[in-house]
C-alpha cells in the first residue's frame, strides 16, 4: 500500500495496526502487544523534533539562515554550489530533513533564477548532502531513531560511529557534485550582475524577493519564537549529545524541547503557540502503526526465518555479512521508503547477530548507513529526495528521472562504496 503512492502512508500503517491487532495478536492479549510493540522512546524524541522545527520554521530561522550563507559566500555561484549542500548536511544531522529540504530547494530555485543558473545539479547535490548528514547521528534520518532507540543507543554512539563515516563520504560526494557540475557554474556575483543590468536590478526592487533584502532581520516573522526556538535548538543539541552521561532517555529529551516552546513558543500578548497547529501528527501516527506490524512480524517468527536465511548465505563471515546488509539496505532504500525497511530490518540484524554468532554493531551501522545513503540514488529513495524535486516543479523546474539518476545514482555508489570499505577498515580488520 506505501509502495503504491496512491494511499497515505499513515492510512497504510493504520490498516496495517488494525490488522495485525486483530488478526496476528491473541484476542486475550491484543491491546496490550499492541501497545507494547511501540517504540514510546521513538515517537517521543519525534514529537520533539518536529515541533522544533515547525518552531525554527515558523519564526523565520531558515530564511534567515539562508541570507546569512549567501552573504558569506558573496552570491558566488561556485561558493554556493558548495555552501548551500553543506548547510543542508549540517541542518540534517539534528533537524527533519523533509523540512531541511524544503527550505534549501526554495532557496535555491529563488538564487537560480536571481543569479542565472541551472539549479539541477546543486538541488540533487543538496539532496545527497541532507542524506548523508542525516546518517551521521541518531537524531539525523528516522532509521537512526528507530535502530538508536531500538538497541538503546546512545547519540554519541551515532556520531562516534556513523558521524565519522559519513565525515569522510561527505567531502568526497560533494567533490563528485562539484567537478561534474559545480565548475561549470557562472562566476559573476550578485553585485557585478546588479552593476550591468538595470533591468534585474528593477525586478528585484518591484518584486522584492526576501533572500535579497539588505537586512537580515527583515525576514525574521516572529521575534519572539525566533528567540525561544533558537534557545530551544542549543538546548536539544546539549541534551542529545549528554543524554546518556546524564542518564536520562532519549524520549525524555524530546518531550522536554517540546514543552519549552509549548510553555514560551506562543506570543507573549496571546501566549497560545499557534505555530503548533501545523504539527505533523500524522507521521508520528504513521511511526507508531509501523511498530505494530513489524512487532506482529517478530511475535509470528517471520523475523527470524529471515534472519536464518541471511546468515546462512553470510556463513557467520563478517565480511559479508556486512557487505550484504549495507548494500541490500542501500538497494532497498533507493526504491522503498527507508522507514519500514529500516523498521523491520533492525530486530533482524538482532536475531542475526545471536545466530551467526558475530559482533552486533558492524551489522547495525550498515544498516544504517545503507537505509539512510541508499536513499540518495532514486527521486522516491527518501522523502527529502520528494520534497526538494517538489519544491522544483512547483518553480516550473522539472528535474526528470533520467536527469536525477544520471547525477545521484554515480554519487549513491561513491557514498555506499566508501562507506563499506570504511566499514570493514575500522571494524573487521
Amino acid at each position: 500500500m506505501i509502495m503504491s503512492n496512491k494511499i497515505h502512508r499513515t492510512i497504510a500503517g493504520i490498516v496495517g495496526a488494525a490488522l495485525t491487532a486483530l488478526f496476528v495478536f491473541p484476542a486475550e492479549e491484543s491491546l496490550k502487544l499492541t501497545f507494547g510493540y511501540v517504540s514510546w522512546e521513538t515517537l517521543g524524541l519525534l514529537f520533539g523534533m518536529f515541533t522544533l522545527v515547525l518552531a525554527l520554521t515558523e519564526s523565520g530561522f531558515f530564511r534567515w539562515l539562508g541570507l546569512w550563507t549567501l552573504e558569506k559566500t558573496h552570491y558566488n555561484s561556485r561558493y554556493i554550489f558548495l555552501a548551500f549542500p553543506a548547510l543542508a548536511a549540517i541542518l540534517s544531522m539534528y533537524l527533519d530533513s523533509i523540512t531541511v529540504m524544503l527550505f534549501m530547494a526554495s532557496l535555491t530555485m529563488e538564487v537560480a533564477a536571481t543569479l542565472k543558473f541551472n539549479p539541477t545539479a546543486m538541488l540533487i547535490a543538496e539532496i545527497a548532502a541532507a542524506n548523508i548528514g542525516g546518517s551521521a547521528t541518531m537524531a539525523g534520518d528516522p532509521p537512526n531513531i528507530i535502530i538508536g532507540t531500538y538497541f538503546g543507543y546512545s547519540f554519541m554512539t551515532f556520531l562516534e560511529n556513523t558521524g565519522v563515516i559519513a565525515l569522510f563520504v561527505l567531502p568526497a560526494v560533494l567533490g563528485f557534485f562539484y567537478l561534474t557540475s559545480g565548475r561549470k557554474l557562472p562566476v559573476k556575483t550578485r553585485e557585478e550582475e546588479l552593476s550591468q543590468n538595470k533591468m534585474f536590478d528593477r525586478r528585484l526592487v518591484e518584486n522584492d524577493p526576501w533572500v535579497f533584502k539588505a537586512d537580515r532581520k527583515d525576514v525574521i516573522k516572529d521575534p519572539w519564537l525566533f528567540k525561544v526556538s533558537l534557545l530551544d535548538l542549543g538546548l536539544a543539541v546539549v541534551l542529545l549529545t549528554l543524554h546518556s552521561y546524564l542518564q536520562i532517555s532519549i524520549a525524555v529529551v524530546g518531550i522536554l524541547v517540546a514543552l519549552v516552546l509549548l510553555v514560551l513558543g506562543g506570543n507573549p500578548a496571546s501566549k497560545t503557540p499557534q505555530f503548533l497547529e501545523k504539527m505533523d501528527w500524522s507521521t508520528i501516527v504513521f511511526f507508531g502503526t509501523l511498530f505494530v506490524v513489524v512487532g506482529g512480524m517478530e511475535y509470528t517468527g517471520v523475523i527470524e526465518m529471515l534472519a536464518h536465511g541471511i546468515t546462512s548465505i553470510g556463513g557467520g563471515n563478517h565480511v559479508i555479512l556486512v557487505s550484504l546488509i549495507l548494500w541490500l539496505s542501500a538497494g532497498a532504500s533507493a526504491i522503498i521508503d527507508n522507514v519500514p525497511f529500516a523498521a523491520t530490518m533492525t530486530p533482524l540484524i538482532k536475531v542475526v547477530s545471536e545466530t551467526a554468532q558475530v559482533t552486533q554493531n558492524p551489522l547495525t551501522w550498515s544498516l544504517a548507513l545503507g537505509a539512510d545513503m541508499g536513499g540518495i540514488a532514486t527521486p522516491i529513495g527518501a522523502s527529502a529526495n520528494v520534497v526538494g524535486l517538489s519544491v522544483a516543479e512547483k518553480h516550473r523546474h522539472r528535474i526528470s528521472w533520467s536527469q536525477y539518476c544520471k547525477l545521484a545514482i554515480p554519487a549513491t555508489i561513491l557514498a555506499v562504496g566508501l562507506s563499506h570499505l570504511l566499514l570493514i577498515l575500522r571494524y573487521l580488520l
